[in-house]
Formats: structure tokens, sequence, C-alpha cells
């Protein structure tokens, strides 16, 4: 959405006024203490006890104001590889929330269509903004120049200048060396980019805490490093390190040579000893023999060197996070993921930049999902990266799952993630259909001038995209034809056995269905019971969501838009039922002034119970101090129409082509797609949502007999 350098900035007045407020608010206590000394006489072993907690608190809150990180990964050689990577960095992106995520640039572009691929796709479905690599070996500044407008295009406005990989049969660059392009190094790249695009690209550069290899002498390397500070770079992306003090003493140098610029320490988990070995020595890192001595003893054990070194990693970060400015400390870090994912999510958590909802159990399918998708992952993707130019953290990572790691509610702007492109920065109004794709969204709606902010407005101008363009799309977040035959079956015969997918999606049993990407929301957990039992009773579930009455905005499940509000949300239910469960659904919500429905099938049948012609609703919505009401989720019966569409045409592109024709399981898909309906069914009575709903308390709502699942649970035939 913008120039890293200016969110770096932001995050760093961020961590300013937070020290400025603890300072504060200890100065006020240690002044509260002096003027009532009767209270510790009066109340000694009680005031012990809360001093203690308080010391904890402010402990805790001290050592980890806020800090921002950032992850790097490369492009895959093989399309299976790509697709599983923009899968993890969507994941990432959403669970993690980077500041940034960098990709890497082959050997004189050689993946730069792949690189690009990555770049833009981050960009702009990810919600996260792109420093995507550039070198300048070998190429003229016409094909740097191309590859920057193609950058420009894709919406990213961040470059890592780089020199690039050294000239063939040599390992590191030495002095005198040449790149082979029209631009020699580095430095040159930058004053291309500035000379081509002014202020439009942020631009990093590398820095090399141990030395660069073909610099003579420290002061020739700080010499080049403020040349390229001069020429227009922004700020320095550092070589990955094992020895903190090389790093501290690296920042307190540049510092010396006038270079003011953030600085972000590499950080590179450790994956295996094998790697780790190779890793270092191929990039001429030095180990501190305290490293070495904690990895020998278990470097033929793979999990133990991973977890020792997911140890090692947060330690370092909690080191350079804590040291002073004045000593070289900084205020970020940046991950060299090696396009892992359990590993640096696990650092975040014991860092508690992160929630982890629960512990890891043993019947977790998603987190085994989890773990067997990286132990898959063959080691022949992990590359070495371009040179370019029993602690309390180990008893809170022990059982951390990627599955349950996810943001803190005042980190959420909104119910749904952003676009990181800068043509939809304003937009604040989503409806809410496509809520578990989307990334189809954001590929429908990416020819518009201009993106619904403050409302939603008319959507029948301008129109949604067509659906032709998107099967690349599709495929990558659901697999392969095998894959979406292990979900949604080899051979289904009878309808139960379609209802019976939907039910294990749920319950976190299936990973994906056509209509939702990711896993089930944790907002649906509140449900879960009853979506499974609806499912299984024929009311096939593909967006939902329980009714809200002023939960705090930092509410662990409901919360965003940050802290000081109170949000609200309107129960919602969509899914396809078959002709006759449509019909008792149209009697259920006439007997229910509250509730509106609105249904669709295949061939344009419609159904509507109250619901006005151009009505649109507002499905959620916050309070905050000093702006105005949010209403960023809305029902709008038109886009309702479009977004069927999609949803029936999924039946036949994601399942019913899995099977030959004329075969039991295609003609028991293809009598579904054509005969159920696509119903939305909204209970407007947010405040009465029964026992599901979340009030002002945190707690349920007033157990009113009147909500929508009990209501939608009657008319299945189910318990409740």
């Amino acid at each position: 959405m913008g120039r890293i350098i200016d969110k770096i900035s932001e995050r760093r007045r961020q961590r300013l006024r937070a020290l400025g407020r603890l300072a504060s608010t200890a100065s006020a206590c240690s002044s509260s203490a002096r003027h009532h000394p009767s209270d510790d006489s009066h109340h000694h072993h009680n005031n012990n006890n809360n001093n203690n907690n308080d010391k904890s608190s402010n402990s805790s809150s001290s050592s980890n104001p806020p800090f921002f990180y950032s992850f790097e990964f490369f492009p895959p050689k093989t399309e299976a590889g790509l697709d599983n990577l923009l899968t993890r960095i969507d994941r990432m992106a959403h669970r993690l929330d980077p500041l940034f995520v960098d990709v890497t640039w082959g050997e004189a572009g050689s993946t730069s269509a792949r690189t690009l691929a990555v770049a833009a796709h981050a960009q702009r479905f990810c919600g996260v903004d792109v420093l995507m690599h550039l070198t300048c070996t070998g190429l003229t500044r016409e094909q740097l120049s191309n590859h920057l407008n193609q950058a420009k295009i894709c919406g990213v406005r961040n470059i890592l200048a780089l020199r690039g990989d050294p000239p063939r049969g040599k390992v590191r660059w030495e002095p005198n060396d040449v790149s082979g392009g029209e631009c020699e190094r580095a430095i040159d790249l930058v004053k291309l980019i500035r000379e081509l695009h002014g202020s439009y690209f942020g631009i990093a550069v590398a820095g090399h805490p141990e030395g660069h290899p073909a610099s003579r002498s420290v002061e020739e390397e700080m010499m080049h490093l403020k040349a390229k500070m001069d020429a227009g770079a922004d700020f320095i992306l550092t070589q990955f390190f094992y020895d903190v003090r090389s790093f501290l003493d690296y920042v307190k140098r540049c510092r010396a040579y006038g270079i003011t610029c953030p600085i972000l320490p590499g950080i590179m988990p450790i994956q295996s000893y094998l790697s780790f070995k190779r890793m270092t020595e191929y990039c001429g890192v030095s180990v501190p023999p305290a490293v070495m001595e904690r990895l020998e003893p278990v470097k033929d054990d793979d999990e133990a060197v991973k977890e020792i070194g997911c140890h090692i990693a947060a330690e370092m970060c909690e080191t350079i996070l804590s040291t002073p400015e004045e000593e070289g400390g900084v205020d970020g870090v940046h991950f060299y993921t090696l396009n892992l994912e359990r590993s640096v999510t696990r650092i975040l958590v014991a860092m508690g930049a992160i929630e982890h909802a629960a512990p890891a159990s043993d019947d977790d399918q998603e987190s085994k999902n989890d773990c067997n998708e990286e132990a898959n992952q063959s080691t022949n993707d992990i590359q070495s990266p371009s040179n370019g130019d029993e602690s309390p953290i180990s008893g809170r990572m022990r059982s951390v799952s990627i599955s349950k790691a996810r943001l803190p509610p005042s980190r959420k702007q909104f119910p749904w993630r952003p676009s990181a492109m800068e043509s939809r920065s304003k937009e604040d109004v989503r409806p809410i259909n496509w809520a578990n794709r989307p990334k189809s969204y954001v590929m429908r709606t990416d020819d518009w001038d201009e993106f619904p902010n403050g409302r939603w407005g008319d959507s029948s101008s301008p129109a949604f995209g067509e659906l032709s363009d998107m099967s690349h799309f599709y495929n990558f977040s659901l697999g392969s034809e095998d894959d979406r035959r292990a979900m949604l079956g080899h051979s289904p015969t009878n309808t139960t056995d379609v209802y019976e997918v939907f039910a294990r999606y749920v319950e976190n049993k299936v990973p994906h269905i056509p209509w939702c990407e990711t896993p089930l929301q944790p907002e649906s957990y509140l449900i879960q019971t009853q979506l499974a039992a609806l499912n299984r009773a024929g009311f096939l579930t593909i967006n939902s969501q329980p009714p809200v009455n002023g939960a705090p905005s930092t509410h662990s499940t409901f919360g965003w838009g940050g802290a000081g509000g109170y949000v609200y949300q309107k129960a919602y239910c969509e899914c396809f039922v078959s002709p006759e469960n449509a019909n008792k659904l149209v009697a259920m919500v006439t007997d229910k002034p509250s509730m509106n429905l609105y249904a669709v099938n295949n061939f344009g049948r419609e159904l509507r119970v109250g619901v006005e012609e151009g009505g649109i609703t507002a499905l959620t919505w916050g309070v905050f101090p000093n702006r105005e009401i949010l209403q960023p989720t809305i029902f709008d019966p038109k886009a309702f129409l479009v977004w069927a569409e999609e949803a029936f045409s999924l039946w036949t592109s994601m399942w019913l082509n899995l099977y030959d024709f004329d075969t039991p399981s295609f003609d028991l898909i293809e009598t579904i797609r054509d005969t159920f309906f696509l119903v939305a069914i909204i209970d407007n009575d947010y405040i009465r949502g029964g026992n599901n709903g979340v009030t002002n308390d945190g707690g349920g709502g007033d157990g009113g007999n009147g909500s929508l699942w009990e209501a939608l649970l009657a008319v299945g035939g189910v318990e409740g």
C-alpha cells in the first residue's frame, strides 16, 4: 500500500509513544507510593502480592514494546511449489501480519517471471507490502527499467537493490570484481531507480554485520554503504548472522559513520544441522561456540535441532530488541523463512508478537496438516540465500501449532484483511458473500476506479469481473485433483456423502471446500456444533456468523478496529439447500419479522422474504472514539446474485469435474448443482440473539428463544 520506509517510521513513532507511556506510568506509580506510605503498613501482605503482579505485568510490557517483523521468500522452481508458496504466504500474512515480505531474484534475472508473479500475488491478494529483490548483475539499463516498470504495474513500491550473485566459479565477491551489466554495483542501481522513478519506490540495500567480502577494510565498507544511503537508499537489510554482538557492533559502527537509517537484522531459524552448516559455510557466517554447543548433542535429530534453533532465534531477537538504541538496538527483525512457516510462527508466539488460541492436541487435524506440509517439503527447495551485496521461551514454544496462531484483535483493522494495493487504500466496506474467498473478490473488483469508502453504494456499477479468468486462482488454494478427491470424496453416491464433507469441514477435519479457501474462522467456533448438525441435515453452510451486541473491540474472537471501541454484528447464515428445505426456510422467515431471506437457484429463480428492492443491510459495524461508525461488512441483494453465479459454478469447476461423465458421482453433484437453492438469511435482532450471541460483557446473549440457529435447527429437525 506504500513505501516500507514510511511504515517503519510510523512503527518507530508508535514504539516511542509506548515507551513514553510506560515511563509515565512507572513515574506515576512511584509518586503514588511516596504519597501513600500508610497503605504499605496497613496492608503489607496483600500489597506485596499486588506489587509482584504489577511488576510482572510492567516488566512484560516494558520488555516487549511494539516491534515489527518481516519475512523473506524465494520463488520455487515448479508450478506445484509456486502454488504451495502462494498459499503459505497468504496464510502467514493473515495469521502473522508481517510489516512486509520480500521476494528474491535469481541470477541475472533467471527467476524474474516467478519473482514478479509471487510479488504481484502477495501485494494484490494477501494484503501485505512487498519488497522485491532486483539485482544488476548482467543486466542492461533497459532491462532493469523494464523490470522496474513491471513491478510498478504489479503495485510493488519497494525494491531491495543488490549487485547480485558473484561471478560463476566464485563463492563470493572479491575486490575489483564487476557485475557484467550496465550497472556495476548496487549503488548504480539505487541511482538508476531514483533517476527513473524519483521517490515512488522505497529502496533497501544489503548490510553485512561481519563485513562485506569484497571490502578491504571496515572504513572502505562504511564509505560504500554511506554512499548508497546518500544516493537514495532508505534502509538496510542485513545478511543473516548468529553472533548478536557482531550485529550490535555493526549498528554502532554505522551510526558512527553517519548512517542513521533503519537497520533490520536478518534472522535465519535453523531447520536442520546439515543445512545450517551448509548455509553458514557458503555465506561465510561465523557461529559462536555457545550455539554449536547446543546443536552438537542433537545434530542427528532434525526435530530437536529445529526446536533449539527456534530458541536461539527467539533469544537473538529479544536481545536485539531489548538493547538500548545507543548500544545498537533496533525496532524490528527480518526472518529468512526458507519458505517454511512453523519455526517463524513458534518464534513469534514465544516473543508475544501473536496470540496462540490453545495448545496443540493429538486430535488437532489442522495442526497435523501443518506439520506434514512442512515435513513433506523437498529439501531441494531450501536454497542458499543470495550473498547480495529451559527458558521461558522454551515453555511458550513447545506446544505452538501454526493453526492456533492468530493476531491480537488490536492489530485487525477490519474483520477482513485489506488489500495492500494503493488503489484500494481507502476501501473499508465489502459484501459478506466473499468472506471465505477474499482473493476472488479482489480479483473480480480489481478494475474498479473507486472502492467503497464509508458506505457500499450502488453495486450495479461498476460491474464485477467475469469468472473466466480465474481458473488458476481457484486451483492453488485447493490443490490438485487428487487433493480435491481426498477432501471431497473419491466416489460419492448419496447426498449424505456430500453433507458429510461439509460437516467435516466445519469440524476442522477437512481443510478446505470450494467455497471456503481457509479453515473455519474462530468466530464460527461459537456455533460449530450447530453448524455441523445443520450440514448433516442437508443445510450446506458456506458462510455464517453469530450475533454480537457491543463486544469490546479487543475481544479475543470478535474484536477489530483497535482498542477503545465496541463491535456489533447480526447473525447470518448462507447455505445450499434442497427445494423442499428452501420452502421450509421461507415459511420460517415469514413467521419471524426480525429475519430476512434471499435465495436463488442455478437457473436464476429467486425467493425473497422481507428483502426490499435495493435494500442494503449492515451486518458488521463498530463504534470507536474520534471516528464515525464503521460498517465494514454488508449484505447487498445485487452483489448476492453475482456471488451466487460464482458459487454455483464452483460445483462444476471444483467438484463435478473430478468424476467421469454419466457416473453416479457425476450425476449426484450435477443434481445438487441444478436443483438446490443458495439461501442467505439475516437475523436483524442482534440484541436477542439467543444463547449464541456475545454481549458487551464478553458473555452470551440473554437466552431468547428466537435465535437464527435455534430456528434453523428446528427446521432441519435437529435437536439443539
